[in-house]
């Protein structure tokens, strides 16, 4: 006999779990400008940042928003990999 793991929740419910997996738009604006940072130089161009943030989905402006904060991050991390 199969078991089936299939229950009932009410609906107020379901909204509640699935809720806790969401992320708001501005935080998933910065994590996508994190991406941008990772994939281009500190230095490049203005035309590549634009090209890097149309591919994830951001506008240059919102690149530029968090580039100082994620260029932190990224110096940190590898920082922390090169001891």
């Amino acid at each position: 006999m199969a078991m089936t793991y299939k229950k009932d929740y009410p609906d107020e419910l379901t909204a509640k779990m699935h809720s806790e997996f969401t992320i708001s738009k501005e935080t998933r604006i910065e994590l996508q400008a994190g991406c941008v940072w990772e994939s281009v130089s500190p230095k490049a161009s203005k035309e590549e940042i634009e090209k890097w943030a149309t591919l994830y989905g951001i506008t240059y402006a919102d690149a530029m928003k968090y580039k100082s904060e994620w260029l932190t991050a990224i110096r940190n991390s590898e920082d922390r990999y090169a001891k």
